[in-house]
């Protein structure tokens, strides 16, 4: 048996850890003395630590570390859950990296935040025939929004035809309730679709990763802004390439803000 300051050297984790460890009934001492209130451990309880310590250095919580250790079984689909965490991290870092090269590229022929204007015309937005669902959600699940939208197209045995859109809503951004739009245009026009009515629009072509999309649109309301025009309707973002095989460099959008013409 080893005493819990043993055990810390041992393991290298400190005395006041495995206290909270013990507390949260994540790593409960072999032996507590009931007169003293000393805590006492097993060698073998070293390698429940490392395993600890390994998940925590894969940034998992100390809930789902609790739930591997009363079952081995979770383990693997735990780590295959942060390895993909991990390469979207990765992924995201990335395309921030190169971002930031742009940007200083930018900052050396001239203005960082007039790379888009030469992209922006007025037009009519295109009249389509779409289905879509709109919901106010937190924009990270927009994903399960998007694929709700695919499933209902294949069930009600629509055609998509054209690029699909984001039509957003809201007067402002509210990240966590967030009334979004999607829509794929189709062939059909069924009780279950309707007609996407042209209106007078300013509309940006925008390629690049989707993080510069913020940027584009503040460059969109400068432009429409220095045009003594007044936007009037939602924002409509067209994806004209498919996320999923594209490379994220080279995504390609139309952005349209109705305005007043």
């Amino acid at each position: 048996m080893l005493t819990i300051s043993q055990f810390s050297k041992i393991a290298q984790v400190t005395t006041k850890t495995l206290r909270y460890y013990d507390e949260i009934n994540l790593l409960k001492p072999a032996v507590t003395d009931p007169s003293n209130g000393y805590r006492y451990y097993q060698s073998h309880q070293m390698a429940t630590v490392f395993l600890i310590q390994k998940l925590r250095s894969y940034e998992c919580s100390l809930s789902e570390i609790k739930k591997v250790l009363a079952d081995h079984r979770l383990l693997a689909p735990l780590l295959e859950e942060k390895q993909a965490e991990i390469d979207a991290k990765l992924a995201n870092y990335l395309s921030l990296q190169a971002s930031i090269g742009k940007d200083l590229t930018a900052l050396t022929e001239g203005d960082l935040f007039m790379e888009h204007q030469e992209n922006i015309e007025i037009v009519k937005t295109p009249e389509l025939t779409i289905f879509s669902l709109r919901r106010v959600m937190n924009v990270r699940d927009s994903g399960d929004l998007i694929n709700e939208v695919f499933e209902l197209i294949t069930q009600k045995g629509l055609s998509p035809e054209g690029a699909p859109l984001f039509i957003y809503h809201s007067s402002e951004y509210t990240p966590e309730n967030y009334d979004m739009e999607f829509a794929v245009p189709v062939s059909e026009a069924t009780e279950d679709t309707r007609t996407l009515t042209p209106v007078s629009a300013a509309r940006m072509y925008y390629a690049g990763f989707y993080q510069g999309l913020t940027q584009a649109y503040m460059q969109l309301s400068q432009w429409i802004e220095k045009e003594h025009y007044q936007v009037i309707g939602p924002a409509i973002e067209m994806y004209l390439t498919d996320p999923t095989t594209t490379d994220p460099a080279k995504n390609e959008v139309l952005i349209y803000l109705q305005i007043d013409q």
